[in-house]
Formats: structure tokens, C-alpha cells, sequence
């Protein structure tokens, strides 16, 4: 499992200091934008003639992170085959108390949006 460490700015938050909901959406992409930096770069990915859009998302918001927090994202691989892949999540705090977790599914598609298989080269590669 990787993760990331970020902080909680105001404009993350509601007038409470609670973080809006969807900024853990944000956190994921990031998250998986930063997995993917050390074993193939999606910029890379994208080169090669791939996107990876959000097929599927499942979160459970468990405790409020609030205004000022350090959040660490954690993100590994549960499942990945030719066309998806399936990611999970936990976000925690400085104190380790967990925030939220999550689960995507993202599908290969070219740029057209149409579902395009990875070769197993490729697959091996985003197995590590």
C-alpha cells in the first residue's frame, strides 16, 4: 500500500471547518495519480493511447476531517486485469483515526472512450 501526506486548507472546508465531501474524490485521483508516478506515470499512460476514467466509486465517510488536518491517503491495487482496475483507499489523520475509505473502479479506454485492452507487458508492469 502507498500513500500521501497533504493538509487541510480552509477552501477545502465548510463553514463549520468540516472538508466538503467530494474533496476525498480530489484525494483519490491524486492518490492514484501518485501510485502510478513511480511504476508507469500516467502521462505515460495517456502517451500510449490510454485513459482510465471512473467506471465505479464506493465511499464511507467514517469521521469528519476538519480544517487544518493532515490527511495521509493510502491506495493499493485490490484487483487489475486487462480493462479495470480496482483500487482502495483509507484516509487517516496525524492521530491515525480513520477518516473515510473508498473503492474505485477505473476501465482502459482509448481517447474515443471506448474500452481498450492493455497488453500483458503493460499488465505485468502495473502488477509490481
Amino acid at each position: 500500500m502507498k500513500s500521501f501526506k497533504l493538509r487541510i486548507y480552509y477552501y477545502d472546508t465548510d463553514k463549520m471547518g468540516v472538508v466538503y465531501h467530494s474533496n476525498y474524490l480530489k484525494w483519490m485521483e491524486i492518490a492514484r495519480t501518485e501510485y502510478f508516478r513511480d511504476i508507469l506515470p500516467y502521462k505515460n499512460i495517456e502517451n500510449m493511447g490510454f485513459i482510465l476514467p471512473v467506471k465505479s466509486l464506493n465511499i464511507e465517510y467514517i469521521d469528519s476531517a476538519k480544517y487544518d488536518d493532515e490527511i495521509e491517503i493510502f491506495v493499493k491495487i485490490e484487483e487489475i486485469n486487462s480493462i479495470k482496475i480496482k483500487f482502495y483507499y483509507e484516509m487517516y489523520d496525524s492521530n491515525k483515526v480513520l477518516k473515510a475509505k473508498a473503492r474505485t473502479v477505473n476501465v482502459f479506454v482509448d481517447k474515443n472512450g471506448k474500452l481498450k485492452r492493455i497488453s500483458k507487458e503493460m499488465l505485468e508492469i502495473l502488477k509490481k
